[in-house]
């Protein structure tokens, strides 16, 4: 058998006719950037499994035997820190399933609707309980980056804080750990100034495709070694009271105050 020259294709085919053939499985579905029509070839497959007693189901088997007559080998396999199993294959290919029971497709009403594709992500529907979640989850409202963005900059104050008072203790590695939850809130109000919203609850994806070279070169500021924190904190909290002020938020005064006195240039 050989393999398309975009293996997650020939990949994807296989997982979808296995789980449509399998009774035991009620419902299936993919989701991620191969549903959204925005994969490359480093991008991962991932799905989920519902059947009334996912303990039953060996998943390393499951695959394994999906993938016992394809060019495809398992190199790795390991249950995730969320209790997922994982796989990689040749190329570093990782694969994801997650086995659920039925009663979990009621979680598809908390997912992200940004990119969702119910065409796409359907496998398997035995009742037309998927059919209807998908629905559902496709007709959602999508984010509104100015109705959060108060809220993204409140925590990012927040991250800044703990992360300052972290530095000043002589904690130098988990300040650095966390100024990326510093970053994160940073690439989101630079999105929104941007008019760059498109990737607003994956923020860091695309972004050097999709923000302007002096974002990127203010975001670079923000990183580097341990023995620069101090340049790295104080140039994330000029830059947020600078984006700040670009979209009419609020800052609290004598919070403003206090972090620039604690974070020089």
């Amino acid at each position: 058998m050989t393999v398309q020259l975009f293996p997650h294709d020939h990949l994807d085919h296989l997982i979808r006719e296995a789980a449509r053939r399998d009774p035991r499985i009620t419902h299936a579905l993919a989701y991620g950037s191969f549903t959204q029509g925005a994969a490359d070839r480093f991008s991962d497959l991932e799905y989920f499994l519902y059947l009334p007693d996912p303990a039953r189901l060996d998943v390393l088997a499951w695959v394994g035997g999906v993938l016992r007559d394809s060019p495809f080998r398992i190199r790795h396999f390991f249950v995730n820190d969320f209790g997922t199993p994982n796989f990689v294959l040749d190329g570093l290919l990782r694969l994801e399933i997650h086995a659920e029971t039925p009663g979990r497709l009621a979680d598809l009403a908390g997912w992200p609707a940004a990119h969702a594709d119910p065409t796409r992500m359907s496998v398997k529907d035995t009742d037309g309980r998927l059919a209807g979640a998908l629905r559902r989850l496709g007709t959602r409202a999508q984010p509104d980056p100015a109705a959060e963005v108060q809220g993204i900059l409140d925590r990012l104050l927040g991250w800044l804080v703990f992360g300052a008072n972290v530095l000043a203790r002589g904690e130098r590695i988990r300040a650095h750990e966390l100024l990326a939850w510093v970053r994160g809130g940073l690439l989101r109000l630079v999105r929104l100034a941007d008019g760059q919203t498109g990737h607003w609850v994956n923020p860091s994806r695309l972004a050097e495709w999709e923000l302007g070279g002096a974002a990127l070169e203010r975001y670079a500021r923000t990183t580097g070694p341990l023995d620069r924190l101090e340049i790295h904190y104080a140039e994330a909290w000029a830059w947020t009271a600078e984006l700040a002020a670009a979209l009419g938020l609020h800052v609290p005064p004598g919070l403003a105050h206090d972090l620039s006195r604690g974070l020089r240039r």
